[in-house]
């Protein structure tokens, strides 16, 4: 019964934050501003920069795995192509 009555309190929360959030503020919602907000707050531009680089570095990650595979599937290829001829 206990974890009911947090569901229902987590959930009546949650609709009046988002009741709360539809004011309008100078002609635009507080969910506006604040989206506004994180999207130009220094912590939100920091992650993105991680982000950023650990995309990069997974994509390089992948590219070179990828050529990695490659060179030794050719590799193989390549023996098995000298052992038919002989």
């Amino acid at each position: 019964m206990e974890e009911l009555k947090f569901v229902l309190k987590c959930f009546c929360f949650t609709a009046l934050l988002i009741v709360l959030m539809q004011v309008k503020v100078g002609g635009a919602s507080i969910e506006t501003h604040s989206f506004r907000w994180l999207q130009r707050s220094t912590v939100s531009q920091y992650i993105q920069s991680a982000a950023a680089g650990g995309a990069m570095a997974l994509r390089n990650l992948g590219q070179t795995l990828k050529d990695g595979v490659a060179s030794t599937v050719d590799g193989f290829q390549e023996g098995a192509h000298e052992k038919a001829i002989r």
